[in-house]
């Protein structure tokens, strides 16, 4: 599994027993929302998200927009620390959108590759309760080059480089993994820092990383994968 490519559109929230794992999956979001995108021009965008969780874990966030042919978008996301979730809208960009779970209600950020500003976005269920406050979003402490170390759950492994910039407390990043006895490949995406959790959507790739002093260790997962990869960014020294 040396980063894996879409063919499926799944949701995961796995929980594994490796230290490095930063993922809660006692946390579960399930439920249908009624949400809505701030615009600085006060144009607000109204959709439905839904999250369902199956008996083995899963999820599966979808975003209906009511367009009149009836499609929705289908993305990958987890849930983090003790009451955060993570959902990546793959994409070229990508699309990050954070949040704090409430008692059937989500209140966070839309954020986007090239943007300043996290959009907020809110939203509750039909039961829902009050909003609960939004992610802090912090800043990026080392922003520069990292080396990436991957190990897939087949054995395989990956290296490459990361480059993350802030602008303003939104995460710009570009990769270049080498993945064993296979081409490099180029990706670049969008992040943010929450407490002590950095949270990457990168092309169509989720991923939810702990700090280690300037280092980040965590996990990364794509749409169609039951598993999850063990990934590391260890900063460079300039």
């Amino acid at each position: 599994m040396s980063r894996w490519y879409p063919f499926a559109f799944i949701l995961i929230s796995l929980a594994l027993s490796c230290g490095s794992n930063p993922l809660n999956t006692e946390l579960d979001p399930s439920g249908t929302y009624q949400m809505t995108v701030e615009y600085s021009s006060g144009d607000d965008m109204v959709a439905d998200l839904t999250i369902t969780k199956n008996e083995d874990g899963f999820l599966l966030a979808v975003w209906d927009y009511g367009y009149e042919d009836g499609s929705t978008y289908e993305n990958t996301a987890v849930c983090f620390g003790e009451k955060y979730l993570a959902i990546c809208e793959p994409g070229d960009p990508p699309i990050l959108d954070v949040f704090t779970v409430g008692d059937g209600a989500l209140n966070g950020y839309w954020v986007e590759y090239g943007y300043e500003e996290a959009l907020p976005v809110y939203g509750v269920t039909e039961e829902g309760n009050p909003l609960p406050d939004p992610p802090v979003l912090m800043d990026l402490q080392n922003p520069g080059t990292y080396t990436i170390d991957g190990d897939n759950p087949d054995g395989s492994t990956y290296v490459g480089y990361l480059y993350m910039d802030a602008f303003g407390r939104v995460i710009a990043c570009d990769q270049t993994i080498t993945p064993d006895g296979q081409p490099e490949e180029d990706y670049y995406g969008t992040g943010v820092i929450i407490e002590d959790h950095l949270v990457l959507a990168v092309s169509s790739f989720l991923g939810v990383y702990a700090s280690s002093g300037s280092d980040w260790n965590g996990v990364l997962t794509d749409y169609s994968q039951d598993e999850l990869t063990d990934e590391q960014f260890s900063f460079v020294e300039e």
